[in-house]
C-alpha cells in the first residue's frame, strides 16, 4: 500500500486547537469579562452573597478564557473541581455563606489563575499588539473581580471593618455588589467613598489595589511601546 493514501492519524480534540489559534481571542477574553460586568445588576438579588447564576457565568467565562490562552488541562482540572462544589451547592437547601463556601473557593482559585495566566500572557513576548492591548484591558478588569473577593474575604473572616456611606440606605448590611463598588474605584482611583476599609487588613489590601491600578497600566503601556511588533499583519488579528 502506497504511503501517500495513508490518512493522517486523528487528533482529539482538534477544535480546542483551532479555538486557540483563533486571531481574536484576545476580543473574545475582554468581551467576557465587560459581558461579565454587565450582568453584575441582571442577577442580583440584593443578597449578601452572588447569586448562583452569577457565579456559574464567571467560572464558565474563565474556563473558556483558560482554553483561549492555551491551558486547556488547567481548565479541565478547575472545571471538575467546579462542577464538584455545584453539586455540593445543590446538595444543600439552605444558602447560607458557609454551605456556599467550596463554591466560591471553587470561583476564586478559577479566577485568581485566570488573572494571573491572562497578565502573564498579556506581558509575554512575540505578541501582536492588538492581541497584548485586549488581554491586558482583559486581566485588568479581573484584577479588580480578584480584589473584590479579597475585600468580601477580608470581611467574612471579621478581619475589619467596612463602613458604608451615610447617604445610602440607612442600616442596611453589606453586600456583595459593595465589595465589587469598592474594589473598581479603588482600582481605578476613582475614589467615590460610598464605602470606606476600616482596620490594618483592610486598609491594606485597598492600598495594594490601589497600586495596582497606578502601577498595571503604566507597566502594560511601557511593554507595549517597548516591544516590537510579533511581525505577523494586523489584518484580523482581533
Amino acid at each position: 500500500m502506497n504511503e501517500s493514501t495513508v490518512p493522517p492519524p486523528a487528533q482529539p480534540f482538534l477544535w480546542l486547537q483551532r479555538v486557540k489559534a483563533m486571531p481574536y481571542h484576545g476580543l473574545l477574553v475582554f468581551l467576557g469579562q465587560i459581558l461579565l460586568l454587565v450582568l453584575i445588576p441582571v442577577f442580583d438579588q440584593g443578597g449578601p452573597t452572588a447569586p448562583l447564576q452569577q457565579v456559574m457565568v464567571a467560572s464558565l467565562l474563565s474556563l473558556l478564557t483558560l482554553v483561549f490562552l492555551g491551558y486547556r488541562r488547567l481548565s479541565l482540572t478547575l472545571g471538575i473541581i467546579g462542577a464538584l462544589a455545584l453539586l455540593w451547592e445543590w446538595g444543600n437547601r439552605d444558602v447560607t455563606l458557609q454551605s456556599r463556601a467550596p463554591l466560591i473557593a471553587s470561583l476564586a482559585a478559577t479566577y485568581v489563575a485566570t488573572a494571573y495566566l491572562s497578565v502573564q500572557y498579556a506581558f509575554s513576548a512575540n505578541l501582536r499588539p492588538s492581541q497584548r492591548i485586549l488581554c491586558g484591558a482583559a486581566s485588568f478588569v479581573m484584577i479588580g473581580f480578584v480584589f473584590a473577593f479579597a475585600h468580601g474575604l477580608v470581611f467574612a473572616l471579621d478581619l475589619g471593618r467596612y463602613n458604608l456611606s451615610a447617604t445610602l440606605e440607612a442600616g442596611r448590611s453589606q453586600r456583595y455588589v459593595d465589595f465589587l463598588w469598592l474594589s473598581f474605584s479603588t482600582l481605578t482611583t476613582a475614589g467615590f467613598s460610598d464605602m470606606s476599609p476600616v482596620g490594618s487588613w483592610p486598609c491594606a489590601v485597598a492600598a495594594l489595589e490601589g497600586l495596582c491600578g497606578i502601577l498595571y497600566p503604566a507597566t502594560l503601556i511601557a511593554r507595549i511601546t517597548s516591544m516590537p511588533a510579533a511581525g505577523e499583519s494586523e489584518k484580523g488579528c482581533w
